[in-house]
């Protein structure tokens, strides 16, 4: 009985977790869209944690940032008020990061003390623990990419921030699923490939899609066709393959970028419809039948926001709530996942 107590704790803390990595995604959409990023430009682990408490420190901090290239070639009107918002912006990020990351290390050291944690389970909380220590160096890197001349940050760099960003949260929402599993001791056998395969091309589609629009973000790529269906008067534009060698198109050139993530979320959708059929043609549980219908209302959804993002000039509010739209896919793609009858033992 105090083992499946114990259990219970870990599940609770891991969806608090989860939800953490969910708002820091939110606070990251934010702080990308609100050009905020570039506002803090140094990195100190500790002594960062304290912010600016009077004005001879924001004066200090406001002159320190007009020695890099974005104040030298957009902000240079920037005001001190109009520093204080974008600082904060960004100053919230870092911090919240910090905080999911003593929220999941000190507890788990009590767990593994204490043994709470079952013994098959302790290597994926280690990978957690290294993958977000590495999504905090992979932000500093993308920071110090837009330090030096182009005041904009790399755009692999940024995808391969929030790409990490994804796979910590659904890491933890597939282990605090699996906790789950062994409290109500829920064993399953293999069957329903077919569905196992699509969802697992699904999680994984979800995750390309996410990657291409952290692209479209950092090319600002959003901006430059702004009609839907077409691109302009053409499904294909003519620009699609301006660069030279041609692969370099599907990584620089912003049309090429833009194309790529409208037929990823084109696809995403087809393959989320071909689901639901599925599932509708065969015999399934309620609960999985369930699970695929709030796939298919989120993706509906999804495809809306991403048409509007385009047509309002990728709108802040728009923009951010089709980030957050990606988000809530992949959790009901990893919720479904854990559904069916094939996974634990």
């Amino acid at each position: 009985m105090k083992k499946k107590e114990n259990l219970k704790i870990i599940k609770y803390w891991l969806f608090i977790c989860c939800s953490m990595v969910f708002v820091m995604v939110l606070i990251g959409g934010l702080t990308r869209l609100t050009q905020s990023g570039l506002s803090m430009v140094e990195w100190n682990v500790f002594s960062g944690i304290i912010p600016p408490l009077n004005i001879n420190d924001w004066v200090m901090l406001f002159e320190k940032y007009k020695e890099f290239p974005e104040y030298k070639l957009i902000n240079i009107n920037l005001s001190l008020k109009e520093f204080k918002f974008i600082f904060w912006m960004e100053y919230s990020h870092r911090i919240w990061g910090r905080l999911i990351f003593l929220f999941f290390s000190i507890p788990l050291i009590f767990f593994l003390v204490k043994k709470y944690i079952p013994k098959k389970l302790e290597k994926h909380f280690f990978i957690i623990v290294i993958l977000i220590l590495f999504q905090g160096f992979i932000g500093w890197y993308m920071v110090k990419s837009g330090l030096i001349e182009n005041p904009d940050v790399s755009h692999y760099r940024l995808a391969i921030h929030l790409l990490t960003a994804f796979i910590i949260y659904g890491y933890m929402l597939f282990l605090s699923l699996t906790v789950n599993d062994l409290i109500n001791k829920k064993k399953r056998i293999v069957q329903t490939k077919n569905l196992f395969f699509l969802n697992i091309l699904l999680i994984f589609l979800v995750l390309i899609t996410v990657f291409s629009g952290a692209m479209v973000a950092g090319l600002n790529a959003g901006l430059v066709y702004n009609t839907f269906p077409l691109m302009g008067e053409k499904f294909i534009p003519d620009e699609i393959f301006d660069l030279k060698p041609i692969y370099l198109n599907f990584l620089e050139n912003p049309v090429t970028v833009q194309f790529d993530h409208r037929f990823l979320g084109i696809t995403n959708f087809i393959l989320i419809l071909m689901i639901w059929f599925y599932t509708r043609k065969n015999k399934f549980s309620k609960e999985i039948k369930i699970k695929i219908n709030f796939l298919l209302f989120a993706v509906f959804l999804q495809v809306g926001l991403g048409i509007a993002t385009l047509l309002s000039y990728v709108a802040l509010p728009i923009a951010l709530l089709h980030q957050l739209g990606a988000l809530f896919i992949y959790s009901i793609s990893i919720w479904t996942f854990k559904s069916l009858p094939f996974m634990s033992k």
